[in-house]
């Protein structure tokens, strides 16, 4: 597997963030990023493996491979309705991927 570049090491660095417990959509990883929401999903689809790829989902809560996510999902605590994350309880958006990347103040 090739080293990704730094527009993709971004987007991981940012999904790499988000905490167990949570998820953010490709669209507000993407607005932390820089990137639009395809091209997250492009460089999830390629690299993700690297990083909790089952927190990164689609804007209606839903993963594009639910079957693997959830388990992750229950092992972390994330609730569902039904094949969905229930955002409102679990979602983060881009001002918190912000807050969450900011350097520490120790």
């Amino acid at each position: 597997m090739s080293k990704p570049e730094d527009l993709a090491q971004r987007v991981l660095n940012i999904a790499a963030l988000i905490p167990p417990g949570n998820v953010s959509t490709y669209g507000e990883v993407g607005k932390a990023a820089g990137v639009g929401p395809r091209q997250v999903g492009s460089i999830m689809r390629q690299w993700g493996s690297r990083v909790s790829w089952w927190r990164v989902i689609k804007a209606d809560g839903t993963s594009h491979d639910f079957d693997r996510a959830q388990a992750h999902w229950e092992a972390e605590g994330i609730q569902l309705r039904g094949k969905s994350v229930r955002m409102d309880l679990c979602g983060l958006d881009h001002h918190d991927l912000e807050q969450l990347a900011k350097p520490s103040a120790d």
